[in-house]
């Protein structure tokens, strides 16, 4: 294994078990597990055994073992991926019949056949299922298999143009791997200069923005220099694949990014062109012809909305991209041409090290490339899959904890907030166990929020099941570039003054004034006040609450705006196949309670689901908790039962993402860490105990 992990400034360890550093780098922000094979076949320059593959598959550990079977030297492994020898084939358009010889009876699941391909997301996939072996039969079976226009110009992980394996669940057998062309692509003898300027339909000023341009058959030619160089872990692309979370006008979706301008020599013929700036802005579709002479395309991009002069200022509180150096201009560009104005980048770290670092922290680490658009450092850290996620923002300096105290979370909660950082789990506070480690902190009041939008889902349960116990909390939004889509496909907006940069963002972040988006815009107040607010009322005093929910057309339809009450729906105005919906209501406030208002697009895909949600407002009626009686004891009951876990869930290595490097390090240490922490599940209990108390004792007397 090639290790990227580079120190080049010592970190300074404090008291608490927890190191601060300003200065730490990395010679590249690797964080997949690649491993180099030495398997040498016929057209192929590498062979590796890759955990991410970038063609179309999801994320998945990955194994590889070399062994001898039937004298055939044959690996052993969860995903493989092949590099094409460039002087074969590169960046071609044709039909390529590749011929893979496996072992059925050490291959255990049916696996996918992935390879960088022209058109539509540009990659292929085929599922071969394995055929048993009878008693008479040779061990190894064979397959051809066609691939369709296939392109090979090395856009997956390390340059690999073909990926073959089941993925984390299973194994396949591989023992021999050919390639064989048709030689059908068609070489080009015309070309012509492309000279495209996107400007700001109102400002009349050049605009950095996501593009696409697709000949006849939907091929995206390869981006000249003039497109921005972006960074995907450790690789450095121009072309990349446009998921479908991502709002698009076109059914190809491949894209780059550029600054205003772009130039490129391309061959003549009718190109469409697909060109995007975030939810506030139309999607322009259009074509263009190109001939042997010069061709100037301009395009005018308008805004279907304007939500920084109503006060909303956009924010990603998820994006895993290193700089170079502070004024990182091509990582500015990418957050810039997708509108979001706040990017928190994260340096992320697991029990082992830490990679995506950041050249500077506080305001020292901010970076706005024009009077809008800022990148800032945080970090993703501390990380288990035994425990959940976190992240860390507004830091002065990076926290990464030491090994033998690295599942002493709270640590790292406390001294987030000395700096005045804002602290909170990520992934929607359910993936990797975040249960549990919300369990632990949750009631000693250091959890400020949740990144419940991500990967095209709000999720609500954990989140509601908190506010319902009495516990304030923030939504908030991330995209977790490059693991799940591209920056700002999910974002929050905060209620706040622009011009103010991104202190004036974090302080009303922190205040709750936002709401979580991954494409409507919602506007949502009680009795005047804003989002996050906390309203003090007497009983019986009438609360008027607004609501009202607005959505891009290019993105999706409006389906229905909702008033939520301590978990419940209570109310539901129709979108009606409109931009716009409103609601007015008036309710009784005769009891505490937390309101939210959330709205809908048509799209309700499980994972691809349009919606916004707002952080509640907290109406205090006679100075009663806002918990929900009815549901508050089973809620208690669940949070021991995730202390429980802690101290008696199994540890699962394999859950922790950087698996290959922390496997040892996690089995050695969290016996150990277990039992440090058992006095803190105690206090944590008991504060559970606490409420408990409080709360049969208010129904004792009849109170709420």
């Amino acid at each position: 294994m090639e290790s990227r992990n580079r120190t080049v400034w010592p970190l300074v360890a404090l008291g608490l078990g927890i190191l601060l550093g300003p200065e730490v780098l990395l010679s590249h922000p690797e964080a997949r597990a690649i491993f180099e094979l030495p398997w040498h076949k016929e057209h192929f320059s590498h062979v590796l055994s890759v955990g991410y593959t970038q063609l179309g598959s999801a994320p998945n550990q990955t194994h590889a073992d070399m062994k001898l079977i039937e004298r055939h030297s044959c690996i052993i492994g969860t995903m493989i991926g092949f590099d094409v020898d460039n002087a074969y084939a590169f960046d071609i358009d044709e039909t390529v019949n590749l011929t893979l010889t496996y072992a059925p009876a050490a291959t255990t699941a049916p696996f996918d056949v992935q390879w960088d391909q022209n058109g539509g997301e540009g990659h292929g996939l085929i599922k071969v299922t394995p055929e048993p072996l009878g008693p008479e039969e040779a061990p190894l079976r064979t397959v051809t298999l066609t691939l369709d226009r296939a392109r090979f110009a090395g856009l997956g992980t390390r340059g690999i143009d073909i990926a073959v394996g089941p993925g984390r669940n299973g194994r396949v057998a591989l023992c021999d791997i050919a390639i064989s062309r048709t030689g059908t692509t068609k070489t080009p003898d015309k070309f012509g200069q492309l000279k495209l300027s996107v400007k700001d339909a109102d400002t009349g000023m050049p605009i950095p923005v996501r593009a696409g341009i697709y000949d006849a058959t939907g091929r995206a030619p390869l981006p000249s220099e003039s497109a921005t160089l972006i960074q995907r872990f450790g690789d450095k692309i121009r072309l990349l694949p446009i998921a479908v979370r991502a709002f698009w006008p076109s059914p190809n979706r491949q894209g780059f990014y550029m600054d205003g301008s772009y130039e490129a020599r391309i061959p003549v013929g009718t190109y469409e062109l697909a060109v995007t700036r975030g939810p506030e802005y139309r999607a322009y579709h259009g074509t263009f012809e190109i001939g042997e002479k010069d061709t100037v395309v301009s395009v005018s991009l308008k805004r279907y909305a304007d939500l920084p002069s109503r006060g909303w200022i956009s924010g990603d509180d998820h994006v895993h991209l290193q700089r170079e150096d502070i004024a990182d201009k091509n990582v500015w560009l990418q957050v810039a041409a997708e509108d979001v104005h706040v990017a928190n980048l994260l340096q992320m770290g697991n029990i082992t090290g830490t990679t995506f670092e950041q050249p500077a922290w506080g305001s020292a680490g901010h970076y706005t490339g024009d009077d809008k658009h800022t990148v800032v450092s945080g970090q993703e850290d501390p990380r288990t899959g035994q425990m959940g996620h976190t992240i860390h923002e507004n830091l002065k300096s990076p926290l990464h904890s030491n090994v033998t105290s690295y599942f002493v979370y709270h640590e790292v909660f406390e001294e987030s907030h000395r700096q005045g950082g804002i602290s909170g789990y990520a992934h929607l506070g359910d993936a990797f166990h975040a249960q549990r480690g919300l369990a632990l902190d949750v009631p000693f009041g250091l959890v400020d929020f949740i990144e419940v939008c991500q990967g095209g889902r709000i999720a609500t349960n954990t989140w509601y099941g908190l506010l319902n116990m009495g516990f304030k909390m923030i939504p908030s939004a991330g995209s977790d570039f490059p693991y799940t889509d591209l920056p700002g496909v999910s974002r929050s907006y905060v209620k706040g003054i622009e011009s103010a940069g991104p202190d004036a963002w974090f302080a009303s972040f922190r205040a709750g004034h936002t709401y979580v988006t991954n494409g409507p815009f919602l506007e949502f107040t009680v009795n005047g006040h804003l989002m996050g607010d906390e309203i003090h009322v007497s009983r019986g005093s009438q609360l008027e609450i607004a609501a009202e929910g607005q959505l891009n057309p290019d993105i999706d339809t409006l389906d229905r705006l909702e008033l939520v009450v301590l978990g419940d729906v209570t109310a539901t105005e129709p979108g009606a196949g409109r931009d716009r919906v409103q609601m007015k209501k008036t309710l009784t406030a005769d009891h505490s309670m937390w309101l939210a208002a959330r709205v809908y697009g048509e799209r309700n895909d499980p994972r691809n689901t349009t919606m916004a949600h707002s952080a509640p407002i907290y109406v205090i009626v006679d100075d009663e908790p806002f918990w929900k009686p009815s549901a508050l004891p089973d809620l208690i009951r669940h949070q021991r039962d995730m202390l429980n876990d802690i101290l008696t869930g199994p540890l699962v290595p394999d859950e922790d993402l950087e698996e290959y490097q922390t496997h040892d390090v996690l089995e050695e240490e969290w016996p150990k860490q277990r039992e440090v922490l058992r006095p803190r599940v105690a206090e944590a209990d008991a504060l559970y105990q606490k409420i408990l108390d409080r709360f049969q004792a208010m129904q004792s007397t009849g109170a709420r």
